[in-house]
């Protein structure tokens, strides 16, 4: 008999309760949130909620949904409710985190910005001194509104939320037309897909089935998809396989059968064999050690 699966730790650091997130936006420094942990954050998730890091100087590493990533001065990082993450930082790091429920998020949202598909996975970038600069001056300033208790703070808070989805809307498009009619389109394509990816991943229907539901031909799905994400169809279900795989072989104690077969695997010897092909190493060593995979800098 399969073993359930217990789950993943969801911690609710920031205030979370079963009423909802307290606040229109939570703005804190790393160093409040992380010195008395010894600049350490364990594995956890959150709910409804995103959240926006900035490091302005220090560093260390994240690691989200199980990938190794290394923090420098200039990294700014989104992540989206429910992905597994932790930090550990350099003592004094100094940054910025970030906490919007997603309702304040869908109020400056608009057709055109297609904000739940841009952070439907983590982003992790590294950018301009300029853009640094940016992003600082208003998560400090947000920082100020949040402390306070000023007349119409409710609508500083959102309107400071606002300022920070766009300042990653504008890094993401930077050098890329807004009003490009046909990018739009295909940034709608690719939420279809990776929505119906979501759907039945363990299912593993074949791209000719799944280009035939969305009313388009294989290789324009593919096309559109490296054009939009940078990776192919087959790219993005495979990258999906692989991460519900790490997050059971990181925070269950399923085998490496129960596991294959949970996600639609006929042979888990082919399961194996195609985790460690996407991984660079074989389930069993991931689960001995989740860092020995291959890592991401920002």
């Amino acid at each position: 008999m399969r073993r359930a699966a217990p789950p993943v730790p969801a911690y609710a650091l920031y205030g979370e309760s079963a009423d909802g997130f307290p606040d229109e936006l939570h703005v804190e420094t790393i160093t409040a949130r992380s010195a008395k942990y010894d600049w350490r954050i364990r594995s956890h998730r959150h709910g409804d909620l995103y959240q926006f890091f900035f490091i302005a100087a220090g560093g260390g590493t994240a690691v989200i949904d199980g990938t190794v990533h290394a923090l420098g001065p200039g990294a700014a990082i989104a992540m989206p409710p429910l992905v597994v993450h932790a930090f550990e930082f350099a003592p004094h790091t100094d940054g910025y985190v970030a906490s919007v429920p997603a309702a304040v998020l869908d109020h400056w949202s608009s057709p055109k910005t297609q904000w739940r598909s841009l952070f439907k996975a983590p982003l992790v970038l590294a950018v301009t001194p300029a853009q640094a600069g940016q992003l600082r001056t208003t998560l400090e300033l947000a920082l100020v509104e949040s402390g306070e208790h000023g007349a119409s703070r409710r609508e500083a808070l959102t309107a400071f939320a606002g300022l920070v989805l766009v300042w990653f809307h504008r890094t993401l498009a930077a050098g890329r037309p807004d009003d490009d009619d046909l990018a739009f389109a295909g940034v709608q394509l690719v939420e279809r897909f990776t929505a119906q990816v979501e759907e039945d991943f363990r299912r593993h229907p074949s791209l000719t089935d799944r280009a035939r539901r969305l009313g388009v031909s294989v290789p324009h799905l593919s096309r559109v998809c490296r054009r939009v994400t940078g990776r192919s169809a087959l790219g993005i279900v495979q990258e999906r396989l692989a991460l519900e795989a790490r997050r059971h072989l990181a925070y269950t104690s399923m085998t490496v059968a129960e596991i294959a077969f949970g996600l639609g695997f006929e042979d888990p010897a082919y399961f194996t064999r195609f985790f460690t092909r996407h991984l660079g190493v074989s389930p069993r060593a991931y689960r001995a050690d989740p860092s020995r995979t291959r890592s991401e800098t920002a």
